[in-house]
């Protein structure tokens, strides 16, 4: 019986062995397009022609490879991956003149780290003001498999909060650098997962501002009835303190899961029925 046993163990250890950490690969490239994340249109900084950037998913334990090419032609970049702790890897923390050299124009590099905690991270720019240009986004890490979470869903999502100005952050540098002081104001919008709404009709030219572009339409999300959903909100403001809403009137259970009093929130939802959820956020203060 002890022979057999031992074998039965040995077979199962041969045939399913214990669940390996993954590299989770990413190519990206960053460089500057005209968006129209608010209606109006400007330069803003791009992941794989995104702003926000590509989400990256992984789980705990697993490593991160992120191949970066700088197409900006005239700035630097380097990015840094908010939460992620860098245990071994503090050259890969994107603080750009204090553990790492920049990424100068048409140069690539290689960020690889691993992620040794479950969570709701971000990443955004760490050069100069690129952060505010769009050069940001989320990072989901998942419990490692065989491991089970103390709350249930059936869907995953990132939202992320900004604020949004029109002036170029070559101009908002400019002023917040001069003496006297010229300070930014308040800004035209507020984007929620990169899109907001501005009002078309303060600008003369249509073609600066075009209300019925598809890339200024509301953040939507689909969901399924009876189904629960996990939401991760992050804010990554220059300035503004945000209100962030949810119509509580069509979801069956709410509940707030985890939050952050700095950047990171998520919550629970149960819906009770097929809607297209339309989000809300105002600014608080400036």
């Amino acid at each position: 019986m002890r022979f057999l046993a031992l074998f039965s163990l040995l077979f199962s250890v041969l045939m399913f062995p214990a669940a390996e950490a993954r590299i989770r690969r990413y190519r990206w490239e960053v460089k500057y397009e005209y968006k129209s994340p608010d209606c109006f249109q400007k330069m803003v900084i791009t992941i794989n022609g995104q702003s926000p950037g590509p989400t990256i998913l992984a789980e705990e334990g697993d490593t991160v490879i992120v191949e970066l090419t700088n197409s900006l032609l005239t700035e630097n970049v380097a990015i840094h991956w908010h939460g992620i702790r860098q245990i071994g890897t503090p050259w890969f923390d994107g603080t750009e003149g204090v553990t790492q050299c920049p990424i100068l124009p048409g140069d690539t590099f290689t960020y690889e780290y691993k992620v040794d905690r479950p969570g709701t991270y971000l990443y955004h720019a760490h050069y100069g003001m690129q952060r505010e240009a769009g050069l940001y986004g989320s990072i989901r890490v998942s419990v490692a498999r065989g491991k089970t979470e103390p709350f249930a869903y059936d869907h995953d999502r990132s939202i992320i909060l900004t604020d949004w100005y029109h002036n170029t952050t070559y101009e908002q540098a400019l002023g917040l650098s001069s003496i006297p002081f010229d300070w930014v104001g308040e800004p035209q919008s507020l984007l929620i997962q990169g899109k907001g709404r501005y009002n078309c009709s303060l600008v003369s030219s249509p073609y600066v501002c075009n209300s019925t572009s598809p890339q200024c339409s509301p953040y939507v999300l689909t969901v399924v009835p009876g189904k629960t959903y996990r939401l991760r909100v992050s804010s990554l403001t220059s300035l503004s303190a945000l209100s962030f809403q949810i119509e509580v009137g069509i979801i069956k259970n709410f509940t707030v899961v985890s939050y952050s009093l700095l950047l990171l929130g998520q919550v629970i939802f149960h819906t009770k029925k097929s809607e297209h959820y339309i989000f809300k956020n105002s600014s608080l203060a400036i």
